[in-house]
């Protein structure tokens, strides 16, 4: 499902003293089935542009359309259904007496058999790794990764079609932080469910993400491929965002040895070890010499 932001501003405690303006003219479209990073400093207007994707927050100008569709007041109910919103550490929602009942709170409505919401609560905690024997278990019993879960296993039973997650691995260990992108990433790969990832890690958009949208100042500063985007490392250093580790240790590199053919637009660890393999002449495939 696509989503399209047009011409969008949005200003916090207008006609006050306080006045912010948090979002000023912002224009892009994200398609269906793509993983989409959002990235800026903090304070850039990440948090309150995602919370007009299912209308928590409704535009002072411009408009969002969900595939195609203008979402207005009337269609906001059904609109919601279609955007799965998780907050930063949404673990701090839970708060049925089970995990299977706090999976299925947004389901209650729905008017489903016993036996289909099963299905769905099961479906949906699987999918995001949860076991069915921690179904009856109080949540509290659950460690901080497996809260995490339960959590956004209480949207994807909605079935949304596109989820946004905002800093999802906060806070996590990185084990627990590898599990959830990778969650992330195989609803999109085996779902074909748009994904909108909010976070600070520059590593996990370069290895995750198809398409980057840079933020500053409330301000839509650039957007395209993460190569697109961390090629331009001045401008993004300029703006308080860096690169990733490996891009910039690979520059590095690359203006301390000018000689030895290091190619410095390195963006992931896996790009990383496979130029350090070539300029040793090693290669992965039977073709060369094995590690």
């Amino acid at each position: 499902m696509s989503l399209k932001v047009e011409a969008l501003s949005y200003t916090y405690m207008k006609g006050t003293p306080f006045e912010k303006k948090a979002l000023d003219n912002i224009t892009f479209e994200i398609e269906t089935g793509e993983f989409v990073g959002i990235i800026g400093h903090t304070g850039c207007g990440k948090s309150t542009l995602v919370q007009h994707f299912n209308g928590l927050l409704k535009p002072e100008e411009g408009n969002i359309y969900i595939d195609g569709k203008l979402m207005n007041h009337s269609n906001l109910k059904e609109m919601r259904k279609q955007v799965g919103l998780v907050f930063q550490y949404p673990e701090y929602q839970l708060f049925e007496s089970t995990v299977y009942k706090d999976i299925a709170f947004g389901i209650r409505s729905e008017g489903l058999s016993h036996e289909e919401e099963y299905r769905r609560v099961l479906d949906a905690a699987e999918k995001t790794g949860l076991s069915e024997d921690l179904l009856e278990n109080s949540i509290y019993d659950l460690s901080g990764g497996q809260k995490r879960r339960a959590a956004i296993a209480g949207i994807i039973v909605m079935n949304p079609k596109i989820l946004v997650l905002d800093e999802p691995a906060a806070g996590l260990d990185p084990a627990g932080r590898d599990d959830i992108l990778q969650f992330a990433k195989r609803l999109r790969d085996d779902n074909g469910i748009t994904v909108i990832l909010v976070s600070h890690s520059m590593e996990d958009i370069a290895k995750l993400a198809d398409k980057v949208i840079v933020l500053n100042e409330g301000k839509l500063e650039m957007m395209g491929t993460p190569r697109e985007v961390f090629r331009n490392e001045q401008r993004l250093n300029q703006i308080g965002l860096t690169v990733p580790q490996m891009t910039s240790l690979f520059h590095r590199l690359g203006g301390l040895l000018p000689e030895s053919g290091i190619r410095k637009e390195i963006f992931t660890v896996e790009e990383g070890a496979d130029e350090i393999l070539r300029l040793l002449g090693i290669r992965r495939d039977t073709g060369g010499t094995d590690l």
